[in-house]
């Protein structure tokens, strides 16, 4: 029995002497094989991502981290050299695997330069691979920008964005006349990504560095970002901004009219649409939002008499119309409930009658001019309208309004 126990602690022992982990190589071991690695142009890969994932040994410095990343963009820049000369010998080649060595060159000097420049126990900055890793940064920043627009042109917005971004992002020439460009290409990819963040971080660069055509555009984009994130003060601030730089850019002025209109603002919605009239004043906008504004601070006959001034520079300006014809109708809805408990048979009763009517005959041409514009919105004009015949006692009319109705309410069951 003993002589069985015995077998079987030793069959036991082997077992976990067969499951320990293996010792992680040494990294004089991980260095002499990337070495070996550039030398030969093979396995270049694997001696990377042996050496990259040293990096979580416990007892490494700064200054060995620093070491790994530059030689790990030693061994991407191989890598890079073996692919060129395969497409200068014509051979078949993988360009995005061109470019991305590129790219993971510059990934890799950026974390070399961010662990360079942390201070040292005495607080003191040493940097000992600034000058390395710019010069070999110098080396390859024209491809790292060729790879942003290689994938720009195939609408790949992620990729071309870090190329731009890291382009940006170690620029140390002033005078580099590329740059305002770099900024607009970040900017757009950040937009069609619809990446707050990417579009914020270079969108005032570049609405400085384009031309003025493309400055409101860009402006836009910032303000959209803003409103994106629910930062109501921004927004606000730059569609402010927006309006003094870019008045004929009409983003900004109408979103802020339907945020003053929306917030019963219309004091200062009217305030911002008369200085914009002072300075365009025969734009129709802005007189349709000086009669919006004052349709929702009850001022009916101002609002019509703007709505006049907007139909008299386009006499197809639907919005008008309807704003015109609204206000006639509310009156008349005023007049109405100012007439109740009167005795009908009085004189003035007579005369509101007959006021109410008027008016309601003034409504009429405008709200139908509104479905000649806009036949398909049946849901904008037909009750209005069917309120109007209604008053006026136009049978034919009415009829027909109330058929609409009834056909469109039943289509939506």
């Amino acid at each position: 029995m003993k002589r069985w126990m015995f077998i079987g602690v030793v069959l036991f022992s082997l077992s976990n002497m067969g499951q320990q982990p293996q010792e992680p190589p040494k990294m004089k071991t991980l260095y002499k094989t990337a070495r070996l690695a550039l030398k030969t142009t093979a396995n270049q890969e694997a001696a990377k991502q042996g050496l990259l994932a040293a990096l979580a040994r416990p007892e490494l410095t700064n200054k060995d981290k620093c070491k790994i990343y530059y030689t790990a963009a030693e061994l991407d820049e191989s890598s890079n050299s073996v692919i060129n000369q395969m497409a200068f010998l014509k051979q078949k080649y993988d360009s995005a695997a061109l470019f991305n060595t590129v790219l993971n060159i510059y990934n890799h000097l950026i974390l070399c330069d961010s662990v360079d420049m942390i201070p040292n126990a005495n607080g003191h900055i040493k940097l000992e691979y600034r000058d390395r890793t710019r010069d070999m940064m110098l080396k390859h920043r024209r491809n790292l920008l060729t790879g942003g627009i290689f994938f720009l042109k195939k609408s790949d917005w992620a990729s071309a964005y870090k190329y731009f971004d890291s382009y940006l992002r170690t620029n140390g020439n002033p005078s580099d006349t590329l740059v305002p460009k770099v900024n607009y290409w970040a900017t757009v990819c950040g937009h069609n990504l619809k990446d707050t963040s990417k579009i914020l971080k270079y969108v005032d660069q570049a609405i400085e560095g384009t031309d003025s055509a493309t400055k409101p555009v860009l402006q836009e984009y910032k303000c959209r970002s803003y409103q994106k994130l629910g930062n109501e003060k921004m927004w606000l601030q730059e569609l402010h901004a927006g309006i003094n730089k870019y008045p004929n850019h009409d983003y900004f002025f109408v979103s802020l009219l339907d945020y003053y209109n929306q917030h019963s603002q219309f004091d200062e919605g009217l305030l911002l649409a008369d200085s914009m009239i002072h300075v365009h004043r025969d734009k129709p906008l802005y007189w349709y939002a000086m009669s919006l504004l004052s349709l929702g601070k009850e001022d009916f006959d101002k609002c019509i008499a703007y709505s006049d001034s907007c139909i008299n520079l386009d006499a197809n300006y639907a919005d008008a119309y309807y704003n015109k014809s609204i206000s006639y109708c509310n009156k008349a809805l005023f007049a109405q409930e100012a007439l109740n408990g009167k005795n009908h048979l009085d004189q003035d009763a007579v005369e509101m009658r007959q006021k109410i009517k008027e008016l309601y005959a003034l409504a009429r041409p405008p709200m139908e001019k509104v479905r000649q514009l806009q036949p398909d919105n049946l849901i904008r004009w037909a009750q209005p309208l069917y309120r109007i015949y209604l008053y006026l006692n136009m049978g034919d009319e009415f009829d027909e309004i109330d058929k609409l109705l009834k056909a469109n309410a039943q289509e939506k069951k």
